[in-house]
C-alpha cells in the first residue's frame, strides 16, 4: 500500500540521518536504532490530555496535520546520570544535548522526505518549550510516543521502553493519511486511560498512588511524598541543573522505581 511505502521511505531517511550524526567525530553518545510509531492527530486522547491540562493540542499546534510521525532514538550504552554525590554527570548532559541536535537533524530528513513526495508537514515542538507555570512541555513527544505504542509511562512522566537505556522522542506532522480513522470511544474510558497515566506517572493528586521509602529518599529535591512527586518541588530542583530546561530527566533519580 501507498502508506506502507512512504512509512518505509521515512524510516530509511531516518536511519540515515542517523548514521551521519553518529559519524560525525564530535559526537560522544553513542545510539541505537531508532522504533517508529505513527498515530492520527484526530485521536481522542489528544482532546483529552488537552482539556485536563496536560498537552497541548497536534491541531492547535498545525491545523492540516493528520498523521504524527513518531520516533525513538535510544542510548546504545549505560550512561551513568549521577556521580559519587548523586548528581548529574557531564555525561548524561551531553547525553541530552547530543539527542536533541540529532533529533532536529532527523526532523529535517522527514521534513525533506515529505516533500519528495508531496506531502506538507510541521515540526511539533522545539523540543525547549517548557513551562515553568505548569511544570511541564507545552507540547509532549512522550504522550504521543505512548499513543504510537512505542513505550509506557513511568514516575515524573519518563516514557518506558523495550529498550534498557534512556533516549530521545521526537514527533512530526503531515497531512498525509498514514494511519486509519481512529475508532469512537467512550468519555468513560478516556477518562480512565488518562487516570492510568497520572498513576503511571505518580503524580500527587492522581488515583491509588502510593511512593515508597527507597523511591521517597532517592528524591535529591524532596519533591516525593507517600501520596506521590510534587511536580513543583522537582521543577525545582531540576532547575538547579539546568533553569531553561527543568525537565525530569535532568535528574532521574525515580525513574527505575
Amino acid at each position: 500500500m501507498y502508506q506502507d511505502i512512504i512509512k518505509r521511505r521515512i524510516e530509511k531517511s531516518v536511519r540515515s540521518a542517523f548514521a551521519e550524526y553518529q559519524a560525525q567525530e564530535d559526537v560522544k553518545t553513542k545510539f541505537g536504532d531508532p522504533a517508529f510509531g505513527y498515530i492520527s492527530t484526530t485521536h481522542p486522547m489528544f482532546d483529552t490530555f488537552f482539556s485536563r491540562g496536560e498537552n497541548d493540542h497536534p491541531k492547535n499546534i498545525w491545523r492540516p496535520g493528520y498523521t504524527m510521525i513518531v520516533y525513538y532514538i535510544p542510548f546504545a550504552e549505560d550512561i551513568p546520570r549521577w556521580d559519587e554525590e548523586g548528581k548529574t554527570t557531564e555525561e548524561w548532559m551531553t547525553a541530552i544535548r547530543e539527542s536533541r541536535w540529532l533529533a532536529m537533524n532527523v526532523n529535517a530528513a522527514i521534513a525533506e522526505l515529505l516533500t519528495k513526495v508531496g506531502r506538507i508537514y510541521s515540526r511539533s515542538s522545539t523540543m525547549m518549550d517548557w513551562d515553568h507555570e505548569k511544570h511541564r512541555y507545552n507540547w509532549s513527544n512522550k504522550i504521543a510516543g505512548y499513543l504510537a505504542g512505542i513505550g509506557t509511562f513511568g514516575p515524573a512522566g519518563c516514557l518506558q521502553t523495550e529498550y534498557r537505556f534512556g533516549g530521545r522522542v521526537g514527533s512530526m506532522m503531515t497531512d498525509g493519511v498514514f494511519v486509519p480513522k481512529p475508532e469512537t470511544v467512550s468519555g468513560e474510558a478516556l477518562d480512565e486511560e488518562f487516570q492510568k497515566v497520572l498513576t503511571a506517572c505518580c503524580f500527587q493528586g492522581a488515583r491509588d498512588v502510593h511512593c515508597s521509602e527507597e523511591m521517597i529518599a532517592a528524591c535529591p529535591g524532596g519533591a516525593i511524598a507517600e501520596d506521590g512527586i510534587d511536580r513543583a518541588k522537582c521543577q525545582a530542583y531540576c532547575e538547579t541543573i539546568k533553569e531553561s530546561d527543568p525537565c525530569p530527566e535532568m535528574c532521574g533519580h525515580c525513574f527505575g522505581f
